[in-house]
This record gives structure tokens, C-alpha cells and sequence, in this order.
């Protein structure tokens, strides 16, 4: 077989690996929002199977790529295909890491049986989901359209995120138990996991972006200012919610 061909066929690996890997992370996701709804501990358990498997692909395909960066030195397209790679293969296993982190909050929520899961993490998680399904198909086809089309929807999940935040935070202020506090607050958590999920969606069509035309920048961007602020402000929440779960805490303790 000569060179040429070997690398064309790692490079076909490589995709393929990547969109076998993306696959295992909308399973993983959709099944760890299955465990949240029913409750299921088991299932929850088996969302942890599946993320050890995103990890191991991830290393197989970091494998494929320095082989092929070291004995190859592709130029061009052919670099910034594996490079490209090299960070959607990252990218996609910090995802898999906030499925598994939607389903290790399950035995925190448990302590409440009877809470009810709020319908807009499901909405969050389905638009997660059709994000990556998506990138990974502009991966696939090099289609930067695509890719942008992607980017843009991560203001609706942003906007939905904050919906949920303020609303679970109001049940939160309404409860004078510490473990339906602890239950609500990872419900909080949760929506955080698949805000960020979408936001590491937006980051593969930045991939792809560059993967095509050689330009790496940032697709879908907030001012500055008003990035800080919203950080500044979420933190400020969560020291404001942590004092007001000390206090009820001390209350309960008398």
C-alpha cells in the first residue's frame, strides 16, 4: 500500500471514529435525561458504561492523530483536518463528562422522590442534542452553512437556561427543608450541565469552521462587558444561594 493511501485511509478512521463518538455522546445524554425523568439509578449507572467508552475513543483518536501528524507532516487542508479532529475529539468528551454529571446528580434528587423535574431541562437537553447531531454533520460534510446554523441556535438554549435558572431558584427560596434545598440545587446544576453542553456544540461548528477555511474565530460571541457581567452575577447568585442553605441549615439545626 503505498503512503498516500495509508494516510487517506487513517484520515477516514479518524472521521469515522469521531462520528461513532458522537453518536455515543446524544446516547449518552438522551439516556442520562431518561434516568433524570424516571428517577432510575440503573439507568443512571449505565450512562457511566457509556462514558468510558467516549474516553477510550478519545485516546484511540488522539493516537490516530499524532501517528499521522508525526510520520505524514500534512499540509494544508490535510492539517487542518487532523488538527481540527484533535479538538473536536476533546470537545466531545468534556460532553459526554456533562452526561455523565446529569446522571451522577440522580441519587441527590432521589432524596426528594417527589420532585418534579421542570419540562425546560428536557427542552434544553433536545436542543443540545440536535446541536451536536448537527455539527458533527457539518463535520462530516465540510459544510460551514451548517456549522453556522448551529452557532446560532445556542442564544435560544442560552435564553431558556436563564428561564430555568430563576425558576428553580424560586422553588429553592420557597423550601425551608435542607434536602429538598440540596435536591432542588442540583436540578440548578443540571441546566447549567446543558447550557454548557450547547455552548461545547457552538465550539465543534467553530471547528468546522476552520477546519474548512483556514480561520479560527469565535461564531457566536457576546460583548465582553456583558459576558463579565452575566459571570459576575451568576457567581453572586451561587454565594447568595450558599449562605441562604448555611442559614436554613443553622435554623433547623436549633
Amino acid at each position: 500500500m503505498s503512503p498516500r493511501k495509508n494516510f487517506e485511509q487513517r484520515l477516514h478512521q479518524l472521521r469515522s471514529n469521531l462520528l461513532s463518538m458522537s453518536e455515543l455522546v446524544e446516547q449518552e445524554l438522551a439516556t442520562a435525561m431518561d434516568a433524570l425523568e424516571r428517577k432510575d439509578v440503573e439507568l443512571a449507572r449505565e450512562v457511566l458504561g457509556m462514558d468510558e467508552q467516549v474516553n477510550q475513543l478519545r485516546y484511540e483518536n488522539e493516537r490516530i492523530s499524532l501517528l499521522l501528524i508525526s510520520t505524514q507532516q500534512p499540509m494544508a487542508r490535510d492539517a487542518r483536518f487532523i488538527l481540527a479532529s484533535l479538538f473536536i475529539n476533546v470537545i466531545l468528551e468534556r460532553m459526554g463528562d456533562k452526561a455523565k454529571s446529569i446522571a451522577k446528580a440522580i441519587p441527590y434528587i432521589l432524596q426528594r422522590p417527589g420532585l418534579s423535574i421542570p419540562p425546560e431541562l428536557r427542552q434544553m437537553a433536545d436542543m443540545g442534542h440536535e446541536m451536536l447531531h448537527d455539527a458533527m454533520q457539518a463535520y462530516a460534510a465540510e459544510d460551514v452553512t451548517l456549522a453556522l446554523q448551529v452557532a446560532a441556535r445556542d442564544d435560544d438554549v442560552d435564553q431558556l437556561y436563564g428561564e430555568t435558572f430563576f425558576s428553580v431558584l424560586a422553588r429553592m427560596a420557597k423550601t425551608k427543608k435542607p434536602d429538598k434545598v440540596e435536591a432542588i440545587y442540583e436540578l440548578m446544576r443540571i441546566a447549567r450541565d446543558l447550557e454548557r453542553f450547547a455552548d461545547y456544540a457552538t465550539d465543534l461548528a467553530e471547528r468546522v469552521d476552520f477546519m474548512v477555511t483556514g480561520q479560527l474565530a469565535e461564531v457566536n460571541v457576546d460583548d465582553w462587558n456583558a459576558l463579565r457581567r452575566s459571570v459576575e452575577e451568576e457567581q453572586q447568585r451561587m454565594a447568595d444561594l450558599a449562605a441562604a442553605r448555611k442559614a436554613k441549615k443553622m435554623i433547623n439545626d436549633r
